[in-house]
C-alpha cells in the first residue's frame, strides 16, 4: 500500500539544500569558536523562525529548543543532524508574521525607535508567474511601498528616517522600487544580526530553489570563517540604506 501524501514533508525536503547551507555554516562556527552547535545555530542561522520551537531568542531558551538542540548535538554527522532538522521543520507549524511589523504585501515597517522607521521585504506576492521582483510586477511593488508610506505619514508621526538593511540592496530589480535618494546611500554593513533573511536570503530564488553559484562560494569559504565577524562570510553582504521619509512622500506624491 502506498504511503499517504504528506505535503509539510515535501516542502521541508525541499529546503534541506537551504537546511543543509545554515547547519554547514554553524558547524564551522562551533568547531571554531566557543558555541556549542545548538547554540550556533539559535544565534546565527534564521532556522528557529521556521522551525516553531517558541521563543528561542530568549535566554535560555524555552524547552521545546533545548530539547531539539540536545538531539541534534547527539547525531552523529552532519547527514544525520540535516535529517533531524528536516523532520523537525516537516513537523512544524507554519511560519508566524513577525508580531512588530505591519505588513503592506511584499513590504513591512517596524514602529519608529528613536525617529527611525525599518522597513524589510518578504515574498508575498501571491500573483503567480515571474518572479515578485519582476518588471511586470514592478506597478504592484510600487503600489505597495505608496500604501505604506503614505500610511506611515499619516498614522506614524514620530518617523523621520527610513532606513534598511538587506543583501537586496545589491539587486537593481529592487533598487528601482525606491527614491534613487535613498538607494544612492547604500554602503556596506557592518556587524549584522543573522537570525533573519536580510543575509540568508540571497541563497534563495523565488521559488524556493537554491541558488548554486552563490552556494558554492559561500561554503568553499568557510575553510576561512571568522567566528569574531561571521557576517563576513556571505558573499552579498547586506546594504544599509537610509533617507528622510519626506523622500518617500515626495516621490510617491503623497501628501
Amino acid at each position: 500500500m502506498a504511503e499517504p501524501f504528506d505535503s509539510r514533508r515535501v516542502r521541508a525536503e525541499a529546503y534541506r539544500d537551504y537546511v543543509g547551507l545554515q547547519l554547514r555554516f554553524a558547524e564551522a562556527l562551533a568547531d571554531r569558536g566557543d558555541l556549542s552547535l545548538g547554540e550556533a545555530l539559535r544565534r546565527y542561522t534564521s532556522l528557529h523562525r521556521r522551525l516553531g520551537l517558541g521563543n528561542v531568542t530568549a535566554d535560555p531558551p524555552g524547552p521545546d529548543w533545548t530539547l531539539f538542540a540536545k538531539r541534534l548535538e547527539e547525531a552523529p554527522d552532519t547527514q544525520a543532524r540535516l535529517d533531524w532538522i528536516v523532520t523537525t521543520l516537516a513537523a512544524a507549524p507554519d511560519e508566524q508574521p513577525q508580531p512588530n511589523q505591519v505588513r503592506f504585501g511584499c513590504f513591512s515597517y517596524e514602529p519608529p525607535q528613536d525617529g527611525v522607521l525599518r522597513i524589510h521585504f518578504t515574498n508575498r506576492d501571491s500573483e503567480g508567474g515571474a518572479g515578485p521582483l519582476a518588471l511586470s510586477k514592478a506597478a504592484i511593488r510600487r503600489s505597495e511601498l505608496s500604501r505604506m508610506f503614505d500610511h506611515v505619514r499619516r498614522l506614524e508621526p514620530e518617523a523621520k528616517i527610513v532606513a534598511g538593511a538587506s543583501w537586496l540592496y545589491h539587486v537593481q530589480a529592487y533598487r528601482r522600487l525606491y527614491p534613487p535618494d535613498y538607494t544612492a546611500t547604500a554602503t556596506p554593513a557592518g556587524e549584522m544580526n543573522l537570525t533573519g533573511n536580510s543575509s540568508w536570503g540571497q541563497f534563495l530564488t523565488h521559488g524556493g530553489a537554491i541558488r548554486p553559484a552563490l552556494s558554492a562560494e559561500f561554503l568553499a569559504g568557510l575553510a576561512k570563517l571568522d567566528p569574531q565577524a561571521p557576517w563576513l562570510a556571505f558573499p552579498l553582504r547586506p546594504l544599509r540604506v537610509s533617507a528622510p521619509l519626506a523622500v518617500f512622500t515626495a516621490h510617491f506624491s503623497l501628501g
